[in-house]
């Protein structure tokens, strides 16, 4: 699967919560390594960023404008879905 797929799956994912990499890549079903590096290239291009939740774990979420995008490709994919 390409890293552009991988990249966009993460931004529909987190649109529910924010997550870890660790739980990120256990939903996706990728290595951890993976998933840091997606991630890392997805806060390169400003599509996430991280926080560190009330336990200590750093989490990320979508920024606004990602946001946006991982909606209208959530949307686009639940219609595929329906026919």
């Amino acid at each position: 699967m390409s890293a552009t797929k991988l990249k966009n799956d993460i931004g529909v994912l987190l649109l529910d919560r924010p997550m870890s990499i660790g739980e990120l890549a256990g939903a996706m079903g990728i290595k951890e390594k993976k998933a840091y590096s997606l991630l890392k290239g997805m806060f390169t291009e400003e599509r996430v960023n991280a926080f560190k939740g009330e336990d200590g774990v750093r989490r990320y979420r979508c920024t606004e404008i990602e946001v946006e995008a991982a909606t209208k490709r959530k949307a686009k994919t639940d219609k595929k879905a329906d026919k």
